[in-house]
Parts: C-alpha cells; sequence; structure tokens
C-alpha cells in the first residue's frame, strides 16, 4: 500500500539542492532509507548506509511530446515498490511549465502513516529552506535502532486510564471480529468491473468560506469537524448507491486515529489505529440524529481506548512465522468481512504557524507552495479512499480509487457529492456533548 504527497508550486526549484534536502530528512528519519530484511520468524528493518546519489527524479513536460501532466503523474504513481530491494520513499520534480511544477512524494505504507508522511516532507521543505535549527537533535527512530515495539509500550501505559481495561480489550475485539462480521458492510456502487491494482485520484476543493460555514456549524452543535466528515460521508454513500438503484444497509467507515504518544511525534513511523463506526438506515434518516451517533460513538471509541485494542490484536498475529502472518492478512482482505465500506482520514493543518491559522502560503526557496495534496491507501474491495488536509484554509479532498472498478467521471463525482454534503451538511444547533455525557 501506497501513500502519497503532492506540492504544488509556482516559481524555480533548484533540483540539485532539492536532491539534497531529501538526503538531509532522510539522515533524520532513518527509517526513509531502510529496505525489509529477516527470516521467516524474524522480519525487520536494515538501515541502507551506501544509497546512491539521491532518490530525487526529474520529468520535464516542455521537453516531452504527446505528454501530460496527468498521465505523467498516474504513470509515476503506479511503478511498483519493493521495500526488500528498495528504500520506502520515491521522490520526482515534475515540470509543467516555465513557472509551474509539483513535487510528488511516494511513500511505502510499511515504513510510515500518512502523518507521518506530511512530517517527513516538512523537514524537506524545511532544509530546502535552511530552516533546521542545528541545535535541534536529530530524531533516532527507534523503529530502527531499539528492541521492542514503542507503541505497544504505550498501549500497555494506558492501562490504569481505562476501568476494566482487559475485559474491555476483549470485548471489543469480540465485538470486531465476531458480532460486527455480520450483516456485511454495503458496497459502494461502482460502474467498471476489474482486477487491476492501478491508482488514480481526482480532486475537490472546500473554499475558505465553506470551511469557515463548516467549522461554525461545527461549533454549534458541539462537535467536531472529523464528526462532520464522517456524518457526511455516510450519507454521500448512502445518496450515491441510491442513484444508482442501489440499497444502502449497514456502512461502515474505517477511519485512522492518531495513537502515539506525544514524545514519538518527531518520529517518521507508523503510530495510527483505526476504529470503524458503522450506521444503519434508520441511524442516517436524519443529519442530526446521526451527526448524535457519530459524535457518542467517536467518544466511546476514544474513552475505552478502542483503538489500541487493535495493537495487541496485531501485535499477538505478530509472534506468528512470516507467512501465517501473510495469510492471515490474505484471508482476512479475501473473505471482505472486515474491510470497511470506505477508509476516511484527516491529517489535520499542513504548517501550522504559531498564532496563526495558515492564512499565508508556505515557501520553498523563491517558489510558492500553492497547494499541498495527501492521499489515502486504497485496499479491495473498498476500491476508493478520502484524504483530507487543510492549507492555506482550504479543505482539501482527495479521492484516490482504482479505475478497475471506477471510471474516473464516476469517481470525480461521487468526490463532488461529498464535497457538496460537508458543505452543506444540516448540523443541529443543540449541544450533542450533552447527549455524549
Amino acid at each position: 500500500m501506497l501513500l502519497y504527497v503532492i506540492l504544488d508550486l509556482e516559481g524555480e526549484v533548484d533540483h540539485a539542492k532539492l536532491n539534497q534536502a531529501i538526503v538531509s530528512a532522510q539522515q533524520a528519519h532513518p527509517v526513509m532509507r531502510t529496505t525489509l530484511r529477516g527470516t521467516y520468524f524474524s522480519p525487520f528493518r536494515q538501515i541502507q548506509e551506501d544509497l546512491p546519489e539521491g532518490p530525487l527524479s526529474l520529468q520535464d513536460l516542455t521537453k516531452l511530446q504527446d505528454a501530460n501532466y496527468e498521465s505523467l503523474l498516474f504513470e509515476w504513481m503506479n511503478q511498483p515498490m519493493d521495500v526488500r530491494i528498495e528504500v520506502p520513499l520515491r521522490v520526482v520534480l515534475l515540470r509543467k511549465d516555465e513557472i509551474g511544477c509539483s513535487v510528488i512524494f511516494t511513500f511505502n505504507h510499511s515504513a510510515t502513516d500518512g502523518l507521518g508522511a506530511f512530517l517527513f516532507v516538512r523537514r524537506v521543505v524545511e532544509s530546502y529552506n535552511n530552516e533546521v535549527s542545528e541545535a535541534s537533535p536529530a530524531a533516532e527512530d527507534t523503529r530502527t535502532s531499539r528492541k521492542g515495539d514503542r507503541l505497544l509500550e504505550f498501549a500497555d501505559s494506558q492501562r490504569s486510564r481505562v476501568e476494566h481495561h482487559h475485559l474491555k480489550t476483549m470485548s471489543s475485539l469480540f465485538r470486531r471480529f465476531v458480532m460486527s462480521a455480520f450483516p456485511l458492510p454495503t458496497r459502494i456502487y461502482h460502474d467498471r468491473s476489474g482486477n487491476s491494482k492501478e491508482l488514480h485520484l481526482c480532486l475537490a476543493t472546500v473554499s475558505p468560506r465553506g470551511l469557515d460555514q463548516v467549522e461554525s456549524k461545527a461549533r454549534s452543535a458541539g462537535v467536531g469537524l472529523n464528526d462532520i466528515l464522517l456524518a457526511a460521508c455516510y450519507r454521500a454513500v448512502e445518496k450515491w448507491n441510491s442513484m444508482h438503484g442501489k440499497g444502502s444497509k449497514r456502512i461502515r467507515i474505517m477511519f485512522p486515529v492518531d495513537i502515539g504518544p506525544k514524545g514519538f511525534r518527531h518520529l517518521v513511523s507508523n503510530q495510527v489505529s483505526w476504529i470503524s463506526p458503522s450506521t444503519m438506515p434508520e441511524d442516517r434518516a436524519d443529519p442530526a440524529k446521526l451527526l448524535t451517533k457519530v459524535r457518542a460513538d467517536t467518544a466511546y471509541a476514544a474513552r475505552n481506548r478502542t483503538a489500541f485494542h487493535l495493537v495487541y490484536f496485531f501485535h499477538f498475529c505478530s509472534r506468528f512465522p512470516l507467512v501465517v502472518m501473510r495469510c492471515i492478512c490474505r484471508f482476512l482482505m479475501v473473505t471482505r468481512t472486515y474491510v470497511d465500506t470506505i477508509l476516511l482520514t484527516n491529517v489535520g493543518v499542513i504548517w501550522p504557524r504559531p498564532s496563526s491559522n495558515e492564512s499565508a502560503l508556505t515557501r520553498m526557496g523563491r517558489a510558492r507552495i500553492v497547494n499541498v495534496t495527501g492521499s489515502a491507501p486504497v485496499v479491495t474491495p473498498m476500491g476508493l479512499s478520502i484524504a483530507v488536509a487543510i492549507y492555506n484554509r482550504n479543505l482539501n479532498l482527495c479521492l484516490t480509487y482504482r479505475p478497475a472498478l471506477f471510471s474516473r467521471d464516476s469517481a470525480q463525482k461521487f468526490l463532488d457529492l461529498y464535497a457538496e454534503e460537508v458543505r452543506n451538511y444540516q448540523a443541529s444547533s443543540q449541544a450533542v456533548g450533552d447527549t455524549v455525557r
């Protein structure tokens, strides 16, 4: 599974300087210069000291005939990445014309999550701008330098905060893998049928004014932005299926949650788990009641550390030989029972400034970073995922999809429908927080 971060820039970008900035960021975050090693019983990451000159490639549209930005972007995205023989990072500088270009980062999800990917990109930009303080200590990536699992240790440290921790852990896993297995989650209508793993993406934006209105609705309803994003996603899936004559019973959304300890946030690694709240048709009939349920479900998951419970499950699976672990993962995917309807993630504000709410564009040398786009992994049978990020007060929505299942037109229409649901969500002015308590 791959993650992408795309920086759209206006202005001159020095290829050699950018390449050196990426190398500098790799030195600060060693996981980005590792390959996967090990036997059947002990997989591990090995730091590669002797790397080529740098991971940055260059593509110039002005020098290519019969080529366009989108085709080159998708071609780059779909290059296979084998982390057994190459590092989990690939970068290309794609020149569109004399003043416009994009820097496209590809990350393997085995090495980092979406938050870690943006952290790495930010370090690259800081290195390019010579803004990295020499006094700041280098980030020691404990994933490649110490025994044990820091995330598991942190999960263990949370036991005292949850009453009847062991009972709730077993109960949560029982619900996830037994009670929640049926009925199967609804699938999103798609207009194609194929097996290709190729990925494409499409974009939509909620303007700063629209974002202000959504945040105002969230405050008046006593909820957060994520609650509206989740509730709008349920309604978008149901409306989309209804438009194509397909019913929607149980809709289950995979929503990643950052569970890393504060002292671990400066590292590029995997520090997310997820929750999978679900709704039935009666829950989605009224927007205000749906928002109340979404808020209650996410608050319950946070209060009972539900996302931590999956850490224990996968740690238990990691005790088996690698071939058994692969069989378990394949079983979970092939049966489709435990795969949710859709993945939705919000990585938050990109490049927040002190005492500011991202009012100005960020620069990379002489170039302005006009827009920042991040994508989430796509698995079968979901077929698509939505990643949300805020940059320069624009709420950027990126839908990554499999063209074997969705045409470009249908994928864009679904994303536009979701963006419209977010903009126009009818949140009740009553305090949902009272219901949660």
